[in-house]
């Protein structure tokens, strides 16, 4: 997520498109790959700008998912099982490109999670136009409420999830304009 809107945003977010793209066939740690991201960022983008993000890696041999997070929402991780609980992950880890002291604080702060994985565990990666989404009075739909939403539907398909919870974000907005992107990410472990 690019902070800001318009042009320049855009051509913010292409650019870290493509350094993900190269920098994801060097990197095996979602952590190196953030340093090394944030080093060549940080010099292109105006003072003013920054980007969150958060980058996983599936092993599925070892059943692991691997991730760091640059100061985006934490995600939501809910493991198969009788009872769906959501797990809110938060790992530590600043935004890019803010080019404070060559990195060192980024890097310092920088924290890569491992997790195990099963077959039916749901990872949900989220913007925060889904939970800053707001009614009429200003109230956001929240994380608590997308973790119960995500609690209740967690056995859905992803595209199930998705097209309910959208549903769900525009009733409860009623009608009010979208000040924010929503995006999401919905992966859903396979058996």
């Amino acid at each position: 997520d690019v902070s800001g809107k318009g042009a320049s945003a855009a051509l913010y977010m292409a650019e870290l498109k493509g350094l993900m793209l190269s920098l994801s066939r060097i990197h095996t740690s979602p952590r190196a790959l953030l340093i090394e991201a944030n080093e060549i960022i940080a010099n292109h983008l105006d003072s003013r700008s920054f980007i969150t993000m958060t980058y996983a890696v599936i092993d599925r041999g070892a059943a692991t998912l691997t991730c760091a997070r640059a100061g985006h929402t934490p995600f939501m991780r809910i493991a198969a099982g009788d009872v769906r609980i959501v797990d809110v992950m938060a790992p530590d880890g600043m935004v890019l490109g803010l080019n404070l002291d060559r990195g060192e604080r980024f890097e310092r702060c920088l924290e890569e999670l491992t997790l195990p994985i099963a077959g039916g565990d749901l990872f949900f990666f989220f913007t925060d136009g889904v939970s800053e989404a707001m009614d009429v009075d200003g109230a956001c739909f929240g994380e608590s409420r997308l973790s119960s939403f995500l609690e209740t539907h967690a056995d859905l398909t992803p595209e199930a999830i998705r097209d309910r919870l959208m549903s769900d974000v525009a009733t409860f907005v009623q009608g009010q304009p979208q000040h924010d992107d929503i995006t999401m990410v919905i992966l859903k472990i396979d058996e």
